[in-house]
């Protein structure tokens, strides 16, 4: 009984973070300049996991041009949109009246899966029978919308995407893989952030 009043109290507080949040009036020609934080890690993870842990490889991708990938796709959303966009390191452009909004971009692990912070590539192989998943890019965030003059954040919760590689296991070292296929890698995670990012962004009321 406890842990069903307890769900309930959670749902009923969700729903008023939610009902109190910040929404975005278009009309509002006072809401211009919108502020990007991107708080993702300069480098995606390369995760190969095996049937035992000594076996796991974990290792930051050679290329270190996605967190822009992340920044650009997210700017080029809000210019269709008719906003302003500016880069912030912080909340203080809110203050200071740079901004009228900042979208902060926080990077999560996947669900369960510890190690995985933001984004990468993903081969998870056990006993090869019974956990079989294909090798695979993937974004997990959460991303929340601060405007100038109001407390309330407005939340999207984890958002993960998963992109299947075109080709079914990773090597377990980047020091095995051929050009080709970090080029197909690259151009996978790109797209798996643009789509992504065009997904969550109408979840806060662009």
């Amino acid at each position: 009984m406890r842990s069903i009043l307890s769900i309930i109290l959670a749902g009923i507080l969700s729903f008023s973070v939610l009902a109190c949040a910040p929404s975005i009036n278009k009309n509002n020609a006072s809401i211009t300049t919108v502020g990007i934080l991107n708080e993702f890690p300069d480098r995606p993870n390369y995760i190969k996991k095996r049937t035992f842990v000594f076996r796991h490889q974990r290792s930051g991708f050679e290329e270190n041009r996605f967190k822009d990938v992340l920044t650009r796709s997210a700017s080029e959303f809000l210019v269709s949109k008719k906003y302003k966009v500016i880069e912030v390191d912080d909340m203080t452009a809110l203050k200071d009246g740079r901004a009228d909004l900042i979208i902060q971009i926080q990077p999560l692990d996947i669900s369960k899966q510890e190690d995985t912070l933001g984004y990468g590539f993903y081969d998870r192989k056990f006993l090869e029978v019974l956990v079989k998943f294909p090798a695979r890019s993937y974004i997990c965030m959460n991303v929340n919308l601060h405007q100038k003059g109001k407390a309330a954040i407005k939340r999207t919760g984890r958002q993960e995407s998963f992109r299947k590689l075109p080709f079914e296991r990773m090597p377990d070292t980047q020091n095995q893989l051929t050009d080709d296929q970090k080029k197909e890698m690259s151009q996978n995670l790109e797209k798996n952030i643009r789509d992504t990012v065009f997904k969550v962004l109408p979840m806060l009321g662009f």
